[in-house]
């Protein structure tokens, strides 16, 4: 497969292998010059090319995790390893990250997505879990969810892209 890029496309990419310490600043604009006539033959890479990462471990803090744990396995029903002396780590479903402008030290939050808001609060009720009454905001429809410790977790359906795909279950 043969991709054309733009004078501002190898500019950039350029700029990046400059940054790095590949180029220097004459060898980025006479390549720059040679590529805007060349095809540039490219590999697609798959994104698991393309990330440095494998997973991310997500921390939970609690003033009862033996009762926290339970509630993510027996409620959430998410698998699990003991990695000994019973502390669970789970496997979580795929996952995204957005990074928010905080003034001070804020700390992080943990929302659960959910393609069936409504559905998922129901079935929580049945496992007598109660959920917040749902708020509405700009991203998506929100509700708490209080662990047994009294800490608090989200489940939300978003209204906005997300870079995951759904799998089904």
């Amino acid at each position: 497969m043969s991709l054309y890029f733009t004078v501002n496309d190898l500019e950039a990419i350029f700029a990046r292998a400059k940054a790095l310490g590949y180029l220097s600043r004459d060898d980025a604009r006479r390549d720059c010059r040679r590529e805007q006539r060349t095809p540039v033959r490219h590999h697609e890479k798959t994104h698991e090319e393309q990330v440095m990462v494998f997973g991310a471990h997500v921390i939970v803090y609690s003033k009862d995790a033996t009762a926290d744990r339970a509630f993510f396995r027996d409620v959430l029903g998410f698998s699990a390893v003991d990695a000994g002396h019973d502390w669970l780590i789970f496997a979580l479903p795929p996952a995204e990250l957005a990074v928010h402008p905080a003034d001070d030290g804020a700390g992080h939050e943990l929302y659960f997505m959910s393609d069936d808001l409504k559905a998922d609060i129901a079935a929580l009720g049945k496992k007598h879990i109660r959920c917040s009454e749902v708020q509405e905001v700009r991203w998506g429809s929100v509700t708490k969810i209080q662990l047994p410790s009294g800490g608090e977790v989200s489940l939300y359906q978003p209204k906005h892209p997300s870079p995951l795909a759904r799998t089904s279950n």
